[in-house]
């Protein structure tokens, strides 16, 4: 754990930015420290990464990068749980299998670098496993609670294990009603009191879907099926198929696991929910384990056919097969995903430049009280967190067509395009930096 918060801080040398959600979450860190939180300004309510910026959101300007730390952590602590977990089911080679396709997976780079939670996720479900396995069955209640705070699939899991549980040690009941207490409190509470929550969160979900999220599609629980494959890659599917069929007791429970899981995401798509492909990464974690596990058996199979085929083949040779075989496999899955990877790895470096360049322009602009004493602040709709985070301003309306009077930070996308947003007539160009323009028509001083 501390080699890789140690590995996650160091990370911060290189350029850096946090994607949409977890910039909210600084935000909504921030507000919730002066008990004036409201969800209804950003994306879907999820209550860990709250909690964990409500006592860091108040340090400043360090805190997004305090989250990202944590985020990149959990990223990394990820890639260690699927290795051992493939270690126990398949030897070594099956561990360094397994954690090489998570890291070129499509999804573990791009989620880790900008901090958002899958990473956290699939470290926190990955290593229940590992305590249930090693007795260890309240650590494993405390990770499938966390688990539980970042995605409302797990609830049905952790009801289950909660339920098994209860009956096998009632020792650990009190735990277990703290958990039941806990989950439904922090994604319900905030929306009792009226300040959005998890109500609004799932009116989020069921909104206006991202691009690339399944419910765009014509069969939107079909394409959640689809998106799993694309996810863990078509060779690592079959070596996760082989591993399922091959493998101990413990992998066809990951395997069901896994399975429980996507089915449930493709329900919910069929039922309107935006079914984006980041909600299927816990399943395709057990999916890189079950990967690790199936090219080391396979590398077994063919060492055993060929010391039937070539009599007295080396013990080496024949112990090398499994490694040989994972090495192919992390080969296959690169090859697949490495123009996507270097896409993330620039798309993450135009995020960087412009976060980097928004204090500029607020500076250009005559400074926060400059702009904010103008009138009030409007921006463009993916760069809100942001922009409320700097300014120290809410999010909630921001993002609505500029009117006079206001003061406008407009930018140029990361991903192409004109700059967001329009400036009607009537404003004056206050300042510009690379990437952002400030334009304001300010309210008439008295």
């Amino acid at each position: 754990m501390l080699a890789a918060a140690g590995v996650a801080a160091l990370s911060l040398l290189l350029p850096w930015a946090l994607a949409f959600d977890p910039q909210a979450w600084v935000v909504w860190g921030r507000d919730a420290g002066r008990l004036a939180l409201d969800t209804s300004g950003g994306p879907s309510w999820k209550p860990l990464p709250v909690v964990v910026m409500t006592p860091l959101a108040p340090l400043g300007d360090p805190a997004p990068a305090l989250w990202l730390i944590v985020a990149r952590t959990g990223g990394l602590l990820a890639l260690a749980g699927a290795w051992l977990l493939a270690a126990r089911l398949g030897g070594t080679a099956a561990g360094a299998a397994a954690a090489a396709v998570m890291a070129l997976s499509p999804w573990w780079l791009f989620n880790t670098a900008l901090g958002n939670s899958e990473g956290l996720l699939a470290a926190a479900a990955l290593w229940a496993v590992i305590a249930h396995l090693e007795g260890r069955t309240r650590w494993a209640l405390a990770l499938g609670t966390v688990a539980a705070l970042l995605r409302p699939e797990v609830w049905p899991f952790l009801g289950l294990y909660g339920l098994w549980l209860w009956r096998r040690d009632p020792a650990a009941r009190p735990a277990l009603v703290v958990a039941a207490v806990i989950v439904p409190l922090l994604w319900l509470g905030p929306d009792v009191l009226g300040i959005g929550g998890a109500l609004s969160a799932s009116r989020a979900a069921r909104g206006e879907p991202s691009l690339g999220s399944a419910a765009l599609e014509d069969v939107p629980g079909l394409a959640v099926l689809a998106d799993a494959v694309s996810l863990l890659t078509v060779p690592a599917t079959l070596a996760a198929v082989a591993g399922t069929l091959a493998g101990p007791r413990l992998a066809r429970v990951l395997a069901a696991a896994a399975a429980g899981w996507i089915a449930i995401v493709a329900v919910m798509a069929q039922a309107g929910y935006a079914g984006n492909p980041r909600y299927l990464v816990a399943a395709m974690a057990f999916g890189c384990v079950l990967a690790g596990h199936g090219a080391a058996w396979l590398g077994r199979v063919i060492a055993r056919a060929g010391r039937a085929a070539v009599a007295g083949g080396t013990t080496s040779g024949r112990a090398a097969a499994p490694a040989v075989v994972a090495a192919v496999l992390v080969v296959a899955v690169g090859a697949i995903t490495v123009g996507d990877l270097r896409d993330q790895v620039s798309d993450v470096g135009d995020r960087a430049d412009r976060r980097e360049a928004l204090p500029a322009v607020v500076a250009a602009a005559g400074g926060r009280d400059a702009l904010v004493g103008c009138a009030r602040i409007r921006t463009a709709p993916d760069v809100r967190p942001l922009v409320a985070w700097e300014l120290d301003v809410d999010m909630l309306g921001i993002d609505r067509p500029p009117e006079a009077p206001a003061a406008v930070l407009r930018w140029s996308p990361h991903g192409g395009g004109p700059m967001e947003p329009d400036i009607p007539e009537g404003f004056e160009l206050l300042g510009r930096a690379p990437y952002w323009e400030a334009w304001g028509a300010c309210r008439v001083r008295r």
